[in-house]
């Protein structure tokens, strides 16, 4: 996990299971705050271990555990796999629990990362993903530039660059039942300000 100042205490519980669980790793960040620099970070650990596949995804189960091995079964299918994406936006792909305007704003986002910055999965947004250890040492960490949720579409941009092969599988999002979601017209802005400066960025 890696800490991000976070003010709900969440590093608090983290410190408790590192102590518990000597294969649970807490990483507490300094300033900047944000998603894309945490994500950045964590990823750079990740290769750094040398592990043969690496997860993300978020700890409010609203990626439900339950599908980690669906997204483990196309590795040992086909060893050139280098990403496998949980999707939402495929057969078999599901949401529950969203109000209208959220499913509006995910597809909406998804449509406009595909468009700009011209990527392939059906399911560009998605946070609930497995990356190859290969994928991890091919990767541009120290060139992204996204601080923000836009990290997840900036390694998408970078990974079909270096041609790299993805495959997703369906998974059901389920809306988180406790505390409160991050998104608000703030969160899109800065979301929608940044997908653009990657474009500017990498042309």
């Amino acid at each position: 996990m890696v800490d991000d100042q976070s003010p709900d205490g969440t590093w608090a519980v983290a410190d408790q299971l590192s102590s518990d669980f000597k294969d649970v790793h807490v990483i507490h960040r300094k300033p900047p705050r944000g998603r894309g620099l945490a994500g950045i970070e964590g990823f750079r650990w990740a290769r750094d271990q040398g592990y043969d596949l690496t997860f993300e995804m978020d700890a409010d189960f609203s990626h439900p555990p339950r599908f980690i091995p669906d997204l483990l079964e196309p590795f040992e299918k086909e060893p050139d796999l280098d990403l496998v994406i949980g999707s939402r936006y495929i057969p078999d792909g599901k949401i529950e629990g969203w109000p209208i305007w959220r499913h509006w704003n995910s597809a909406v986002a998804n449509r406009m990362a595909k468009t700009v910055l011209r990527l392939s999965p059906k399911d560009c947004t998605s946070g609930y993903r497995c990356f190859s250890g290969r994928a991890l040492k091919t990767l541009a960490w120290e060139k992204m530039i996204a601080t923000g949720p836009v990290i997840v579409e900036e390694i998408l941009y970078h990974f079909e660059r270096a041609n790299l092969k993805f495959t997703e599988v369906p998974i059901t999002f389920v809306e988180r039942t406790e505390g409160t979601s991050k998104v608000n017209i703030g969160v899109i802005l800065r979301w929608i300000k940044e997908l653009f400066r990657i474009k500017k960025n990498y042309r």
